[in-house]
């Protein structure tokens, strides 16, 4: 569990800000940020904090279209894949480091299946086979969907998970700044946030996991949710190196 430590005086006028340390903490409740909180949680790792601006208010949440696709490893009929072939794929058009590649597509099924056992209907054949239809530039049949809302509903099961495992979550929380340590190669030490009604507060933490989504507020027009402005910014301020970023 999350712990608080102290609170802090931050200038002459002894304003005090509450510090909270936690090993590990997931910025943003999109479904990678719930995800992580709930497998981090089942591989051992309890002490964890999922702060948020509200379970409600992120993309996967929020969007949808006409047949929202979700890819992975092909798990049906005859055809042949592998992580292998799937991360060549991912690869192929470049923007896309291989190392991750491979990480993803040999994930693939693990991920797909814990969706599958939390009650996400992905649909699949009499024989128990999950069905998959060819999207853009896709070799393969790995895509699936269970209509427009496919990442809402994956979102929902995932904070009946997070939910039920016990995980701290803390809504009504905007990160302002993420607090850093040393000058030359400078490492993630916590965040600065600012609650509903104004307040700092401050988390320092062993790990941050940054699942704040696309950079959705740099669109006049976009297909990200009103309320969805991403922070992607906080990370480059602090010395994020990015990469893959036409934006």
């Amino acid at each position: 569990m999350s712990e608080l430590i102290k609170n802090i005086a931050v200038d002459k006028n002894a304003y005090q800000i509450p510090v909270t340390r936690v090993h590990t903490l997931v910025l943003g409740s999109g479904a990678s940020g719930l995800n992580a909180a709930a497998q981090l949680y089942l591989n051992g790792i309890k002490d964890l904090l999922i702060l948020t601006e509200g379970l409600s208010m992120g993309t996967s949440i929020n969007t949808g279209s006409d047949k929202q696709t979700y890819y992975k490893l092909s798990l049906c009929g005859a055809e042949v894949d592998s992580p292998r072939n799937m991360a060549e794929t991912y690869f192929a058009n470049g923007s896309m480091h291989g190392d991750l590649a491979l990480i993803e597509s040999s994930l693939s099924v693990r991920s797909f299946i814990n969706l599958v056992n939390l009650g996400v209907p992905f649909p699949r054949d009499e024989y128990g086979q999950f069905v998959g239809y060819k999207t853009d530039h896709d070799p393969r049949q790995r895509a699936t969907s269970i209509g427009p809302y496919t990442s809402k509903e994956m979102c929902l099961k995932l904070i009946d998970q997070v939910k039920g495992l016990g995980i701290e979550i803390r809504e009504g929380r905007n990160a302002v700044d993420l607090i850093t340590v040393g000058s030359v190669s400078p490492l993630v030490a916590g965040l600065i946030a600012v609650d509903q009604d104004g307040n700092f507060e401050a988390y320092i933490c062993e790990n941050l996991i940054f699942a704040v989504g696309g950079p959705g507020g740099l669109y006049k027009t976009s297909v990200y949710p009103t309320v969805h402005s991403g922070a992607i910014g906080l990370g480059l301020m602090a010395g994020a190196c990015a990469a893959n970023l036409p934006e």
